[in-house]
């Protein structure tokens, strides 16, 4: 007689599990059971092992006490009788014990509470101002001479904040000026009626641009600050040919105006010794510009880059989960500024910082019209710097 196979063998004595008995677990999220073949009663031990095997975790799934249930039977196996064991048992959520907080001591805590002597900060910080929009030689609603007395207005406000902010023991330490983008309005390829509407020609905005931003500075130099000052490119600072830039990144009217000022202050060492522009900052690949002020990492953009998104904050985030990604200079900042979107957006929801701030030229009656929004204009003045607060920012004020 020939030898039986492997298989032959394994089928002649294949084990059959009572109906009802083979080993499950069956669970809706409120309770089930669980079944399986053992050959002595399991303890805890056991059971946590066999729940975690299918899946759940046994820190929070139990076995109901009292509710084991026991299958035995002899089956033949290699021509000798085996008793076989099924164990069944019930399981359910664990009860998870929370160590309840005591209401009255907490309201006694409150009541004894005396006010707290304040806690002055130590940290050094920087008075960060931030130029955005301005779209000189733009005419609705009272044209390039309103955006230009409600720039002059809002840079003497920024001195006096300064001013105030040099009584805390954080006082800031230096000034960043800092441009991000549309400073001029251009006079043709951004929109169809531009160039009817512009109220200056391109080389009066950026005489005016240059002046202004010259008066900012030397509105601090006259404080004796240390002033850092220079401006990320915007899209209508672009050279454009049909509506499309046709020339290099860096070819942008934002940039040339920080550039010329640069000039003008290197001519005149020993009134602007206390001023760096630093020019070579942008990034030519992505119109950014990541700046140390006071120990926190801040990158500038105008925002024209920003493009998937439901809103502009989410164009914001979206964008810098990218660059993060691709580990280019704005990944490791702790905050992100912005324009571009004319409104107000400070959001933490990243664990980082966006800051998108308003614009200060005169709104526009097209968008107005069209979608029944508008947004005041204002500049924004913050402190930043490692030693004032978890959040590395403090004090943000719209002028």
């Amino acid at each position: 007689m020939a030898d039986l196979s492997e298989f032959e063998r394994k089928q002649r004595h294949k084990e059959t599990h009572p109906s009802g008995w083979e080993p499950s677990l069956s669970w809706n999220g409120k309770d089930g059971t669980i079944t399986a073949q053992l050959d002595n009663e399991p303890d805890e031990g056991v059971w946590a092992q066999l729940i975690e095997d299918w899946g759940l975790d046994p820190a929070r799934t139990m076995v109901v006490d009292g509710s084991l249930q026991i299958r035995a039977w002899d089956s033949s196996r290699n021509g000798e009788i085996v008793r076989m064991k099924y164990y069944r048992a019930t399981i359910k959520p664990r009860d998870i014990v929370v160590d309840r907080a005591d209401i009255d001591k907490l309201c006694r805590m409150v009541e004894k509470k005396k006010p707290s002597k304040l806690v002055v900060e130590n940290g050094n910080s920087s008075f960060l101002v931030l130029l955005s929009d301005w779209q000189l030689g733009k005419s609705e609603n009272g044209g390039t001479e309103a955006t230009t007395k409600r720039i002059i207005d809002a840079i003497d406000k920024a001195v006096y904040r300064y001013k105030q902010l040099q009584t805390y023991s954080s006082a800031p330490s230096e000034v960043y000026i800092i441009g991000l983008g549309d400073l001029v309005e251009g006079c043709d390829g951004f929109y169809p009626m531009q160039t009817f509407q512009a109220d200056l020609t391109d080389r009066e905005q950026d005489r005016l641009a240059r002046r202004l931003i010259l008066y900012a500075i030397d509105a601090f130099v006259d404080l004796q600050a240390k002033i850092v000052a220079m401006g990320v490119p915007g899209n209508h600072g672009e050279n454009r040919k049909n509506g499309k830039a046709f020339t290099d990144w860096l070819d942008n009217r934002d940039f040339a105006a920080f550039e010329t000022v640069a000039e003008i202050i290197a001519a005149n060492p020993a009134r602007y010794k206390n001023v760096s522009i630093p020019v070579n900052a942008i990034n030519a690949d992505d119109l950014t510009m990541t700046l140390d002020l006071s120990g926190i990492p801040v990158s500038f953009a105008h925002g024209h880059q920003f493009r998937s998104g439901t809103n502009s904050q989410a164009k914001m985030e979206t964008w810098w989960k990218g660059q993060a990604l691709g580990r280019t200079q704005v990944a490791d900042a702790e905050i992100l500024c912005c324009g571009h979107f004319h409104h107000l957006v400070i959001s933490e929801g990243t664990g980082r910082t966006v800051l998108q701030v308003p614009a200060m030229d005169g709104g526009s009656k097209w968008y107005t019209s069209t979608s029944g929004s508008s947004s005041p204009a204002g500049m924004v003045t913050v402190c930043v710097g490692a030693g004032i607060g978890i959040r590395g920012w403090s004090d943000l004020l719209i002028l």
